[in-house]
């Protein structure tokens, strides 16, 4: 699955209502988390925040285990 496919995939869940903002609430198909997309940002910026975060937690955990 290519990045501009895995983009088109996405799932748009709704809108969440906060008190600084409307944020757009989307699902990956292909992990499927559910993250949000700040004001100002695209999906695609979005995604790749959220897939930073995920590699960024998954070596903290390889690490624990050793």
């Amino acid at each position: 699955m290519t990045d501009l496919e895995r983009m088109q995939g996405i799932m748009v869940r709704g809108i969440q209502q906060e008190q600084n903002g409307a944020h757009v609430v989307c699902t990956d198909p292909k992990t499927g988390t559910t993250f949000v997309v700040h004001p100002g940002e695209t999906i695609g910026m979005a995604l790749g925040r959220v897939k930073a975060r995920y590699r960024h937690g998954s070596r903290e955990l390889k690490g624990s285990q050793n």
